[in-house]
């Protein structure tokens, strides 16, 4: 039998109203924010959780008043998985009665930090220190939501594939009700400092590609905008990593530093390519970007 895949996730969470004010516009510190912010956070750990995965499950027999176990799945090669979830919190600034309803299934850290914007990194150097390392280690931003029952095989596949060589970043998108289906993928191109030439996501360039199990061919792209808020490292890139310098080297803000550059300049970023964006994204479950949609000027392809 298969062994069981080992997930283990952290996320840092924090909300104060009114403390973006001084932080720069970040979700978890609007006014008038509360209700989106604990709807993103309890669709976040659902998800989570949701990945967890047994050979066997549970079958409430109302007729005979038993419990009885299901047969196997039929999607064979796909092992059990075991999902160890880690949510950190700071002082008194966290949501506390929707940490609450999920708190049976997860370990809560609370640490007492004299600025609150060093909680993801406290987090990820926590992740990276955990023992014994599990098979994925997965970071993840509060307000981001795993629509994909086979994200981390997806993450595994991939890490396997590529002998651990590279880390693979989703792609973060919000739905858009009001041109739906159409969704906004927020993580377009960015230009590097003193960059003048236009950057366009048309012309990002495939770099590899790989056969997944379930047939359908992959292309990836080293993307210019690395950033997801979230990254995942195989056991063998958590090794290499735990050693290295500390804190990593800032990328934009503390936020930003935590979820990307804690692995850029220790592996070569992917995303999969604008046409294979389906095959990992995760949902940016406290909208923010939006607005954008009616604001820029569009430009359609040739």
């Amino acid at each position: 039998m298969t062994k069981p895949l080992r997930l283990r996730v952290a996320i840092p969470h924090f909300f104060r109203e009114g403390a973006s004010e001084a932080s720069g516009g970040y979700g978890s510190g609007r006014r008038s924010n509360r209700l989106p912010r604990s709807l993103s956070l309890a669709r976040c750990l659902g998800s989570v959780l949701g990945l967890n995965r047994a050979r066997h499950d549970w079958i409430l027999n109302i007729a005979e008043r038993q419990l009885e176990l299901t047969p196997a799945p039929a999607l064979a090669g796909l092992p059990s998985l075991q999902v160890e979830l880690h949510l950190f919190v700071c002082g008194e600034h966290w949501l506390r009665e929707v940490v609450e309803l999920f708190e049976p299934r997860l370990v809560l850290h609370q640490l007492e930090l004299a600025d609150p914007m060093q909680l993801p990194l406290a987090a990820v150097r926590q992740l990276l220190d955990m023992a014994p390392p599990a098979d994925l280690q997965l970071y993840l931003e509060d307000d981001l939501v795993v629509q994909d029952l086979r994200y981390a095989d997806k993450l595994a596949w991939f890490h396997h594939r590529t002998e651990h060589r590279f880390v693979l970043m989703p792609h973060r998108m919000e739905p858009s009700v009001a041109n739906a289906p159409q969704r906004l993928f927020v993580d377009g191109p960015i230009k590097s400092v003193g960059q003048g030439e236009p950057v366009w996501a048309s012309e990002e360039q495939v770099v590899a590609c790989g056969r997944f199990w379930d047939g359908q061919e992959i292309s990836f792209m080293a993307a210019s905008n690395p950033h997801s808020g979230s990254f995942c490292l195989s056991e063998p890139q958590l090794e290499q990593l735990r050693t290295a310098p500390w804190p990593p080297a800032p990328f934009v803000g503390p936020l930003e530093t935590a979820a990307t550059g804690t692995v850029l300049g220790h592996f070569p970023v992917l995303k999969p390519s604008w046409a294979c964006r389906d095959f990992l994204t995760l949902e940016h479950g406290n909208p923010s970007f939006l607005r954008l949609l009616g604001e820029l000027p569009q430009r359609h392809q040739p």
